[in-house]
């Protein structure tokens, strides 16, 4: 377990590190650092689903530039309309944000939180949030001995002594301020927590009188494994959604959160006005009705997913975590290798995340997209290569 202070992490043995807002898919600063064009870079760092936008997303934008002379709907009616029929929940469970990341960092302040529980190793900005608030972190960390397998036990361990402590006259308020962040599916590792797992650890939270935040950015590619309907059930259980990952429009910037409807009306009044443009708005609509699109791409990935971890497991020395995303986590032998293996395959224009930037993942790891086959394919010569000329076992 890591006690995070404001401005850094205190590991185990006492020493402070300081925790960068890092993120994959810096294709801009790295292409010019390079000084070739974006197209040329392959990114592996940004889990985005590699079929690209939609055609009929991409048309629709198209269309809706002739709408931007006119403030976007400030609530994005007809998107939350898509959603609540797709969800089959209401409209007032739903608020739409400029990226899941938006609702994130106002999440504090909305609901008045000082202290986190997070599920990690996992996406810097639940703790970010925080810290931009004052407030602190304490994380229940999957290891490698386990293959990232979601720490549930730990989990537990903890809900134990906050339930213990709010059972004590006038201490359950305390815990009102309190929160667990869970990804689902986790990046980086890739691993899932099954619906009837997640509903256990919720049942738990519940109990303790705090809230608990899913983010679901990559549960697009498990979607049985949603905890949406849920949420008529639980009034401090709030779920995060992206259209980023799934729907490959990163640029555009469209997530959403789902909760009780008095909460997210909350939430929403600490939203900036006209946060949705028209074209995400516009985008996100005709996204959720190209059923055809979805269909296809969790084959593709399903599939591709299966083929590429294959073949990342013949290369001697690397460490394949099973993954159920659009993504994989694999394990290197040293720090060294790892920084060094990110520069050379930048040198190729092949873009892949250093793991280390992720808190709580203890050995060096590199995390990789999975992308088309030929891409995919060119990844795994170039780690072969890598590992062939330099002498060294991955």
């Amino acid at each position: 377990m890591r006690f995070p202070l404001s401005f850094g992490t205190i590991l185990d043995d006492g020493d402070v590190v300081n925790l960068n807002e890092v993120h994959g898919g810096k294709v801009y600063q790295i292409a010019k650092q390079l000084g070739r064009s974006v197209e040329t870079l392959i990114d592996f760092s940004a889990s985005v689903n590699p079929l690209g936008p939609p055609a009929s997303v991409l048309n629709a934008m198209h269309l809706a530039v002739n709408g931007c002379q006119h403030y976007p709907d400030p609530h994005s009616e007809e998107l939350r309309a898509q959603l609540a029929h797709e969800h089959k929940i209401s409209v007032e469970s739903i608020v739409a944000g400029n990226g899941s990341a938006e609702i994130i960092r106002m999440l504090p302040k909305a609901l008045g939180l000082c202290r986190g529980l997070i599920v990690g190793p996992t996406f810097s900005e639940f703790e970010n949030s925080l810290r931009l608030v004052g407030g602190q972190c304490i994380s229940v960390d999957a290891v490698s001995a386990q293959r990232y397998a979601p720490p549930l036990e730990k989990l537990y361990e903890v809900l134990k002594e906050w339930k213990l402590a709010a059972s004590k006259k006038n201490h359950k308020a305390v815990f009102h301020t309190h929160t667990v962040f869970v990804c689902n599916p986790n990046s980086p590792t890739g691993r899932r927590i099954l619906l009837r797992d997640l509903r256990k650890v919720v049942d738990e939270v519940h109990r303790v009188g705090c809230w608990i935040i899913v983010d679901e950015a990559f549960i697009d590619w498990c979607p049985s494994h949603s905890l949406i309907k849920d949420i008529s059930i639980y009034p401090r259980l709030l779920i995060l959604r992206s259209f980023t990952k799934f729907f490959s429009i990163p640029g555009i910037r469209l997530g959403y959160l789902v909760g009780e409807p008095t909460v997210v009306e909350s939430i929403r009044r600490h939203l900036s006005p006209w946060s949705v443009n028209h074209v995400a708005q516009v985008a996100g609509v005709e996204a959720l009705a190209d059923v055809r699109f979805r269909k296809r791409s969790r084959g593709f990935i399903q599939q591709e997913r299966i083929r590429f971890l294959s073949q990342l497991r013949t290369i001697p020395g690397l460490r394949v975590i099973p993954s159920q995303a659009n993504f994989v986590m694999v394990e290197v032998s040293n720090h060294v290798v790892a920084e060094a293996l990110v520069a050379r395959l930048q040198e190729q224009g092949i873009l892949v995340r250093n793991c280390q930037t992720f808190s709580g993942v203890t050995k060096p790891a590199l995390r990789f997209a999975v992308r088309l086959r030929r891409e995919n394919d060119r990844l795994v010569q170039a780690l072969k290569r890598f590992s062939k000329i330099s002498g060294v076992q991955i």
